[in-house]
């Protein structure tokens, strides 16, 4: 599904140009029906969510025929009746949509059979875009819903449905395949992943590459600390760690292996800092919108909860490289290579950078809803850019003509690239409404819940170990809002019944299912950014592991330090949040093996134990940390040079 047309000589492969710029207009149209509706108002909700989720899953078999046009042309065919039949699954019920409603309505033959189909096809959807782990949990549960009342006895055994209700449940009501997910997804996520890829589109990651530079290329390692805060800019906006890696890791691992990183640490840089973009504000991507609306709080909450443990997040990163780059003498990049500021926040780019980021911050400030305010920051991306290229073509006596087919291919390849990202997110809800949705209906996810509370004995530390564990097994075959959505509807009533608010427990979860990106054996990101970089798996996951050791205790001082999530006094959130920062130098100099010197064992155990008492929360275990680490710290200042780390 790339965004250009290639000679058949260039791609073999691809479908003709006609029919690849037909895919292209179906994702623009999806992506423009999104920015519509998020400016002037939502449909009904189930038409709206009837063409979101129909055009999702239709357009998802659209992309995959045009790819394999030449390669396997049955097979193509195949696509675009399995397409033709998705879209029309979800337009079905946006026409019937007043028939459908009403209560007194009975369901025809033809609404069951169209239910059947449409479910079959995002099943199918699903699997061959996020893989077989989702849609074969979906089909269980199904099964469950609609067999167990045969099959199983005791307490496990569901309600008796029959086949109508079924199909009235999951298909022809605001509830399945157009519930809540589908809400939130043609709501308020759809817009931001267009804007996102308008963003990348219409040139703002050379200008937040150079932002990165100028504020990081100055230390010590700076190509790899510029790594991490351009993916923290990329991956606010994308919130897919993958495709992070692989638009910032492109030009950042090749970059850092130049400046002297081995390429399993540079790979490992790149995995762990695009898998963190996802709980940086203001965006944070799909999870933090899909988290909003299940707790019913203004986004603006979350993403003030979430800014501390994020910044802990990329402080562990940047702290890890520091201690490398000092222990191999990793210099800072040359002065004149990095940008002066009022070059880059001044330029005429950066208007089309930060500007709709500005924009979007405020509105949302003013408690617009963030489907208007997702909405206007991309009207605006299109005008400013629009704007910049006018004054380019008088400044520099630039082709008007020209600058503006230069223009419109930019939009089209931007719009084209939205629509392609948020019909995958409409196959991936489609699949995770039908398992939540039945996980409701039967009672399963209280079940499991009182299960879950038997088995840890009700102690929150157990479920908080359950949970964790839950999130990065889930997360090894599932996108991070699929993974976050499962364990949170099983494990998150668990959590907040044993005492934690329930934006702390949601953030704990969604924490952990950012961690399952960098977390082996399966690892989306590691395998991207391993790819890139031409390193083993195993290496690349192992440097990943090593360089986020602190990363993986952030959720858990959530917990027990509410501070870090805006919950308290500004001075005990100070205090709490210089505890963490302690906490994390040791964890990352232990971890790499380097603070003010090369370290042995024991002393890389010392920290630990040091950090370790900074891991409970009382005055006299933090003073205990603060000492060892202090006295640790002012030993080593004041010993010799340091060594090159072996």
């Amino acid at each position: 599904m790339n965004a250009h047309a290639q000679p058949q000589d260039a791609a073999p492969n691809r479908a003709p140009a006609p029919l690849l710029r037909a895919v292209q207009a179906c994702f623009i149209a999806y992506a423009l029906f999104h920015l519509y509706t998020s400016l002037f108002g939502m449909l009904e909700p189930l038409s709206q969510r009837g063409l979101f989720i129909g055009g999702g899953i239709g357009f998802v078999f659209f992309g995959l025929a045009a790819d394999r046009w030449r390669r396997a042309p049955l097979a193509a065919i195949g696509d675009l009746v399995l397409g033709l039949a998705g879209a029309y699954g979800g337009l079905y019920v946006t026409l019937h949509a007043d028939r459908l409603m009403d209560i007194m309505n009975d369901l025809t033959p033809v609404d069951m059979a169209m239910g059947v189909m449409t479910i079959l096809v995002a099943l199918e959807a699903a699997r061959r875009t996020i893989g077989l782990s989702l849609p074969i949990m979906a089909v269980i549960s199904l099964a469950f819903y609609l067999l167990g009342n045969h099959l199983i006895g005791g307490n496990w055994r569901p309600p008796r449905v029959s086949f109508e209700t079924a199909i009235s449940t999951l298909y022809a009501s605001t509830g399945g395949l157009f519930g809540l997910l589908a809400d939130i997804g043609t709501r308020v996520v759809a817009i931001y992943v267009v804007m996102g890829s308008l963003l990348m589109a219409l040139g703002a990651g050379d200008v937040f590459m150079r932002a990165a530079t100028l504020v990081a290329g100055r230390a010590y390692g700076g190509p790899a600390k510029v790594a991490v805060v351009t993916s923290a800019l990329f991956g606010t906006i994308s919130g897919s760690a993958v495709a992070n890696v692989m638009s910032v890791g492109s030009i950042t691992i090749p970059t850092m292996i130049r400046a002297g990183y081995r390429k399993g640490f540079a790979a490992g840089i790149e995995a762990t800092a695009s898998a963190g973009g996802q709980i940086m504000p203001p965006v944070m991507g799909a999870g933090a919108f899909i988290m909003a609306e299940l707790l019913n709080i203004p986004y603006t909450t979350i993403a003030a909860a979430a800014a501390i443990p994020a910044v802990l997040y990329f402080s562990a990163i940047y702290f890890s490289i520091d201690c490398y780059a000092r222990g191999n003498h990793l210099m800072p990049i040359p002065r004149h290579e990095v940008p002066r500021a009022r070059d880059v926040f001044l330029s005429l780019d950066a208007l089309v950078a930060f500007g709709p980021l500005v924009l979007l911050v405020w509105l949302l400030a003013l408690d617009f809803t963030p489907t208007f305010a997702g909405g206007a920051a991309t009207l605006a991306l299109i005008a400013a850019a629009a704007l910049v290229r006018a004054i380019v073509c008088l400044r520099d006596r630039r082709a008007p003509a020209e600058e503006a087919r230069r223009f419109l291919l930019q939009l089209w390849e931007g719009l084209a690239d939205g629509g392609k990202s948020v019909v995958v997110i409409a196959a991936l809800l489609a699949t995770a409404s039908l398992l939540v949705t039945v996980l409701s209906a039967t009672g399963l996810g209280v079940k499991f819940s009182q299960l879950l509370l038997s088995f840890s004995g009700e102690h929150l530390v157990g479920v908080l170990l359950v949970a964790a564990g839950l999130c990065i097994i889930l997360g090894m075959d599932v996108p991070t809002t699929a993974s976050y959505l499962l364990t949170a509807s099983v494990v998150g009533p668990v959590l907040v019944k044993l005492g934690l608010a329930p934006l702390t427990a949601h953030l704990y979860i969604f924490y952990f299912a950012i961690l399952s990106a960098i977390t082996p054996p399966v690892c989306a990101s590691v395998y991207a950014a391993a790819t890139i970089a031409g390193e083993n798996f195993w290496t690349v996951a192992g440097q990943a592991l090593r360089i986020a050791g602190a990363v993986f205790l952030i959720p858990f001082m959530m917990v027990y330090r509410p501070e870090l999530t805006m919950n308290g006094s500004f001075l005990w959130i100070v205090y709490s949040v210089a505890i963490c920062w302690t906490m994390v130098v040791a964890i990352s100099g232990a971890s790499i093996g380097f603070l003010l010197g090369p370290l042995r064992w024991p002393e890389r155990l010392y920290l630990y134990a040091g950090a370790a008492a900074l891991f409970y929360p009382t005055f006299y275990a933090d003073g205990v940390g603060v000492v060892m680490i202090g006295l640790f710290l002012a030993v080593r200042r004041f010993r010799g040079p340091a060594r090159r780390l072996a």
